[in-house]
């Protein structure tokens, strides 16, 4: 299959936003021992890169979602990913008992993975287990059934979202729905990339700032009210930021090809193929950071910047590196 640049600069944009996120927290949750304005900058932070969980799984459904269902492909997919979702779970168990001296409940396996990070691997193991039966769903659909799928998550998951705010349970959810954010974000993504949206990108990037604000400022206020950082709006159920992330998934599919730099075109090619990977690892730096140093103890503006190149850096090539020693090994074997 042909690459896309365009879904190539959105895994970079993307992976680079998830180390965002991930230091952010570490600066946002240090509050209220942290000054009002570095919490402020973390929360801007963090809500603006809050697009792009929402934006990979839009990237998936854009390129998987129309295809022609195979059933052993796709279960021979599921295995090969399991196995990969197993591997990384015990190496973050390991890393987390010898290094960070961290214990672990394995009751708590299904649910909660052993790094945090890795919940998007259990979220992708769902969709891979069920892709074929979403592809023949989605291949069979009209445009104005799809758009009734579309509005029938948004009920499902926008609802369940303001219904928390009040403490009132699902008791019985929409049948095929359910609060399936995640399956939403990939079909939203097929529809993104294969349709023609009538919305202007200047309308796009104005909503992107202004849903991003909202976020920005509402999760300040809570927490400042309750002297106590709360991250109730950085869920992915809320409906503002995945408006924030198909205006930004709309905005980058629409940046043209021509004129890109060289050097910019071979970065993104580069970084996008060892996108999974940086995801993967990134985690290992980011917590020996977070164990050896005092990370809010640098300002934010400063700070934040400083710890998302390093961590990106270090896990960009650690994966090319691991990469260069498979590729140096795997000959030797065949012959």
């Amino acid at each position: 299959m042909q690459r896309n640049f365009h879904l190539d600069q959105m895994r970079v944009i993307a992976c680079i936003m998830v180390i965002a996120i991930h230091v952010c927290n570490i600066y946002n949750r240090a509050f209220p021992d942290l000054p009002h304005t570095d919490y402020i900058i973390a929360a801007l932070i963090n809500a603006a890169s809050r697009v792009s969980v929402p934006i990979f799984f839009m990237i998936s459904g854009a390129l998987m979602a129309g295809r022609t269902p195979n059933l052993e492909k796709s279960l021979k997919r599921f295995f090969k990913f399991l196995a990969i979702t197993v591997f990384w779970c015990v190496f973050y168990w390991v890393w987390g008992r010898v290094y960070l001296q961290k214990s672990y409940d394995f009751h708590d396996l299904l649910t909660v993975p052993t790094s945090k990070h890795l919940w998007y691997l259990y979220a992708l193991l769902a969709i891979y287990l069920a892709l074929p039966l979403i592809q023949t769903l989605i291949r069979n659909l009209s445009d104005r059934m799809l758009n009734y799928l579309l509005i029938l998550f948004g009920i499902s998951v926008f609802g369940g979202y303001l219904l928390d705010f009040i403490s009132v349970p699902i008791q019985y959810p929409i049948a095929l729905i359910a609060e399936n954010q995640y399956l939403g974000f990939f079909i939203l993504g097929y529809v993104l990339y294969h349709r023609e949206i009538p919305i202007r990108t200047g309308i796009c990037g104005a909503l992107f700032t202004v849903s991003v604000l909202l976020v920005t400022a509402g999760t300040c206020w809570k927490s400042f009210t309750h002297n106590a950082h709360k991250d109730v709006y950085f869920q992915y159920r809320n409906p503002l930021l995945v408006l924030a992330a198909a205006c930004v998934f709309l905005i980058l599919l629409r940046l043209p090809k021509n004129g890109v730099p060289r050097v910019w075109e071979k970065f993104v090619h580069h970084v996008a193929d060892n996108s999974f990977g940086i995801y993967i690892f990134h985690a290992v730096f980011l917590n020996a950071i977070d164990h050896e140093t005092h990370m809010p103890g640098v300002p934010a503006w400063f700070g934040i910047v400083l710890f998302v190149a390093v961590i990106f850096l270090l896990s960009d090539l650690s994966v090319t590196l691991y990469k260069r020693a498979v590729r140096a090994v795997l000959p030797s074997r065949s012959r």
